[in-house]
């Protein structure tokens, strides 16, 4: 569970062959590292919860999973234990519901409420996220973890199965604006197994849109990112192309923008497939609260929808924009910007 200290914490997105990544909204107060423990300032910078944690995750839907000796737990906003440190593994919340490990011995996961209830008993290779009353059902088979089965519910039932004949699923997607993209793969008589393909089941387990795509991302504000002859494009719920397959990669939309490669750089396209931020960057993250991350020579650094640069690449790490400020870091240690690129307060990381 123990990550690398990088670029942000709702990172800079890396637009990849897959399109796969989900993005979490992550809450204040901010997450910040004092030497080797984990705390949280807000964004007057003042920390309302002292550095004390050998590990923690970021806020999400109010809670924060900490780690307290060798077990974890969820703490509030305040730093009250909310949830008594007592599993081997934690993430973060989603649909009111966190991914945990039980036993060290173990390497399955399930789930718990904000109570700290266990609602979906560990059966899961891997930690996951609810999204729209479902989660991927990557679970056992044949004594095999990390097997794409299908959807549970958070019952813990499966209410999806995809059990195609000569198929098998090799990839699954949560649910967003009611669909999931799928990989299916086809299994010949010979033993080999084909490439996969994509398409998009309902929240009743029916293809809304048959396998057709190399690869594909969820659907956002209405399109979803598809790739087709080896480049991506948008197509909307009728399966219709909306924006005409043409970047290296892509991904979704959010606040109205997209951001696609063009000949190795990233950049922004509109909904009218009009670039409106030009591809300059290595990589750029989604818009949120009117800013975008961008990466440039391994540092990070913030644009507006205008394609202006508010903060300059020169930071460490830096979260989303939240009520209008991020949190971020130097060499200097820790500051909060606003959309103006102002610094608002400064944090002594020592």
């Amino acid at each position: 569970m123990k990550r690398p200290w990088v670029l942000a914490a709702f990172v800079v997105t890396i637009l990849s062959a897959t399109a796969t990544a989900r993005q979490f909204h992550l809450d204040q107060p901010f997450q910040v590292r004092i030497g080797d423990k984990y705390g949280f300032m807000d964004a007057n910078c003042q920390m309302v919860v002292p550095a004390q944690y050998s590990e923690a995750f970021e806020f999400s839907e109010g809670l924060a999973a900490v780690k307290v000796g060798q077990k974890w737990g969820y703490i509030d906003r305040t730093g009250g234990m909310v949830v008594t440190p007592q599993f081997a593994g934690a993430f973060q919340f989603s649909g009111g519901l966190a991914s945990v490990r039980l036993e060290e011995t173990s390497p399955v996961w399930g789930f718990i409420d904000k109570a700290g209830m266990v609602v979906v008993k560990p059966q899961f290779g891997m930690p996951l996220w609810f999204s729209e009353g479902l989660v991927e059902g990557y679970g056992e088979k044949n004594k095999i973890l990390n097997i794409p089965l299908g959807y549970v519910d958070s019952k813990g039932e499966y209410v999806i199965r995809l059990d195609e004949p000569g198929k098998q699923i090799e990839f699954l997607l949560g649910f967003s604006e009611g669909l999931a993209a799928v990989s299916m793969r086809a299994e010949y008589a010979d033993g080999s197994i084909g490439s996969g393909v994509w398409g998009f089941l309902n929240h009743s387990g029916e293809w809304s849109i048959k396998p057709s795509y190399e690869a594909a991302g969820s659907f956002h504000e209405g399109l979803a990112a598809v790739k087709k002859d080896g480049l991506w494009g948008y197509i909307d719920k009728t399966n219709k192309f909306v924006i005409t397959p043409r970047f290296e990669s892509a991904e979704e939309f959010s606040e109205g923008l997209a951001a696609v490669k063009i000949a190795g750089r990233v950049g922004y396209i509109d909904k009218t497939e009009t670039v409106v931020i030009t591809p300059k960057y290595e990589n750029a993250s989604l818009f949120r609260g009117g800013m975008a991350a961008f990466q440039s020579n391994r540092k990070l650094g913030y644009i507006d929808k205008k394609g202006e640069v508010i903060v300059p690449p020169s930071l460490d790490w830096g979260t989303e924009f939240v009520d209008g400020v991020a949190a971020v870091s130097d060499s200097s240690g820790y500051r909060v910007v606003d959309t103006a690129g102002r610094t608002v307060c400064r944090l002594d990381r020592k």
